[in-house]
């Protein structure tokens, strides 16, 4: 399935899903799993940007510069993405994703110009020169992109989670000395007799087993449904039913006793 797909929709299917330990965030704070990301952001790239002027000089320079990427990162993350990228409005993602980054680049200058280099005076056509914004915002950009990556890839994970499949396990059945295998979806329906079962299973296969029909459902997923004291039926096998019967393959019916119901699962 598509992961661009309109938000409500996986949100919503999302709320359904119950195991998803990846989602989680550090000591289950999304708070404190962000100011750790940044902390090591701004240690790392203070770090590797050291250009001979000292690390004093290359942190305080991430300091003046981290707000505006970790604004432009959010923009892009949580407005952008959810908004406009996720509503395939590629286009239109793509200008106000560049008109982000021109701004957070038209206030990195400033910020540099005022807190950095700790210049008074401003001179707008020196300062805003076509070169030194296209050099901010491709710095911007690595960050935006690198941050918006991540979310993508953690929707993308948690969207193959919400509609991946459930493999259910195959069931044991010990019938004449062997156990068979019977993957559940293969039972048709379930037929008791005293203290043996018989598995009713596609081209009028049987399994006849040692064992009574309320352990025999036990073993089963929950869709497998008792009708009468002597049927349990697959209900995803059923074609249809009344009050009095149900059809398990075309022209065979079971009775449904008198406490019993049928009730779709």
């Amino acid at each position: 399935m598509d992961l661009l797909y309109h938000p409500c929709v996986f949100l919503y299917k999302l709320r359904l899903t119950h195991d998803l330990s990846f989602v989680n965030y550090l000591f289950g704070s999304r708070i404190l799993t962000h100011i750790l990301f940044w902390i090591g952001y701004f240690l790392l790239f203070g770090y590797i940007w050291e250009k001979g002027n000292g690390y004093a000089a290359s942190y305080l320079l991430e300091f003046v510069l981290l707000p505006v990427r970790i604004g432009v990162a959010y923009a892009a993350m949580y407005w952008l993405l959810p908004n406009v990228l996720l509503k395939k409005e590629f286009l239109k993602f793509i200008l106000m994703f560049l008109s982000i980054l021109l701004a957070g680049a038209m206030l990195q200058v400033v910020f540099i110009h005022f807190f950095y280099d700790r210049q008074t005076t401003m001179e707008l056509v020196e300062l805003f020169n076509a070169s030194q914004l296209l050099r901010s915002m491709l710095l911007i950009n690595t960050t935006a992109l690198f941050i918006l990556a991540l979310k993508i890839l953690k929707l993308y994970f948690e969207e193959r989670a919400v509609n991946q499949p459930v493999y259910e396990e195959r069931i044991e059945v010990k019938a004449d000395k062997r156990y068979y295998r019977i993957h559940p979806m293969e039972i048709l329906y379930l037929e008791g007799l005293g203290n043996y079962v018989t598995y009713h299973l596609p081209d009028e296969r049987k399994i006849i087993g040692y064992n009574s029909l309320k352990k025999a459902k036990d073993e089963l997923p929950d869709y497998f449904i008792r009708i009468h004291k002597s049927y349990i039926v697959n209900s995803r096998q059923v074609i249809s039913y009344d009050g009095n019967s149900v059809e398990i393959q075309k022209d065979q019916f079971l009775p449904i006793g008198n406490s019993y119901d049928f009730q779709v699962k």
